[in-house]
């Protein structure tokens, strides 16, 4: 029998030629390994990996404290620093607007002083000002998402203060007055929030998310662009060492295991909320592996925290960190 040469084709070349394809496909289908990206700050959907070398310092929990922002700045130096071309960092880590139930707001309002002096460094900072990182927070989204939900169905600024009144008043209004920020925020403030980043990851171990670990990932991939649960989870859930907590050390060792971290920095639960076997240096430690803290709102009276991470470092252990070294008091004695 005698084949023509576009029949052998056919036969014998095209299907060896798709298979090549599609192994190739697979191959760059791959979960995505934090070593697999540049050396330097990269953002990838909700995640920011940061390089091997440089300082970061960490607040978190603000809520709308001006003064404990400020405070924070002048501490560290951190503005002048990237300035002047210094290897550092400077991250805010979730719930940096909406004042607490027993906190009353009053103008000039310190969440909106807060997120317009992001926003007005970063771009003062120019391409430095990706150094100045903003990062996603339980109320950050709740209140995007409120402000979006209002806008959707008509709200003005002529009549923001009738909608508002209306959502307070509803069933759900306890759970909207958390995020009061919806009273205050303009169009630029909620396209400044639903872009926020809400993970970052360290090349040499350090993971920092608000509130704790997702708990059924299996890698990188799923934490740049997360389901619904798992962004719950990351922003929203506290540590089974407090009443009504829903993560264990198994599900943070889980997490830092997907992303090949070493430890993991939260915020979000204050410190009060753990038994005193759990808080030393006015931080919490857990197996080992995470560390909570609080810069303004939920610490402990006088030892609101911040951190320092160097990222030339591997730590092993969030017992590693130590006091004015690593954890640093917001106001000193």
């Amino acid at each position: 029998m005698h084949f023509s040469e576009s029949r052998l084709m056919n036969i014998y070349i095209l299907p060896i030629m798709l298979l090549l394809f599609c192994s190739s496909m697979v191959a760059t289908a791959q979960p995505k390994q934090v070593s697999q990206y540049p050396n330097q700050l990269t953002r990838d959907g909700h995640v920011i990996v940061l390089p091997d070398q440089g300082t970061v310092y960490i607040v978190s929990d603000l809520h709308a404290h001006w003064n404990d922002f400020n405070q924070w700045l002048k501490q560290t130096r951190v503005v002048e620093r990237i300035e002047e071309g210094e290897d550092v960092y400077a991250i805010m880590l979730g719930d940096s607007i909406d004042y607490k139930p027993d906190e009353t707001p009053e103008p000039p309002y310190g969440d909106i002083q807060i997120v317009d002096r992001v926003m007005e460094l970063q771009k003062q900072l120019g391409d430095k000002g990706k150094r100045f990182i903003y990062m996603r927070g339980n109320h950050e989204l709740a209140a995007a998402d409120a402000y979006a939900l209002m806008k959707r169905n008509g709200m003005t600024d002529q009549n923001r203060e009738s909608f508002i009144k209306v959502l307070y008043n509803g069933i759900n209004g306890s759970f909207y007055r958390q995020f009061n920020f919806i009273e205050r925020m303009t169009d630029e403030h909620y396209d400044f929030l639903i872009n926020l980043p809400t993970v970052i990851v360290g090349k040499n171990g350090l993971v920092a998310v608000h509130a704790g670990p997702a708990r059924s990932i299996m890698s990188l991939a799923d934490i740049i662009s997360p389901s619904s649960t798992t962004l719950d989870e990351m922003l929203w859930d506290r540590p089974d060492a407090v009443l009504g907590g829903r993560y264990s050390v198994k599900h943070t060792a889980g997490f830092l295991d997907a992303l090949n971290g070493k430890f993991l920095i939260v915020g979000h639960t204050p410190i009060g909320y753990f038994p005193s076997k759990n808080i030393k240096d006015g931080v919490v430690r857990l197996g080992g592996k995470q560390l909570i803290f609080t810069t303004g709102y939920g610490g402990l009276r006088g030892q609101q925290t911040y951190i320092e991470i160097d990222l030339a470092k591997t730590y092993s252990s969030v017992d590693e960190l130590q006091l004015a070294v690593n954890i640093h008091r917001l106001y000193p004695e």
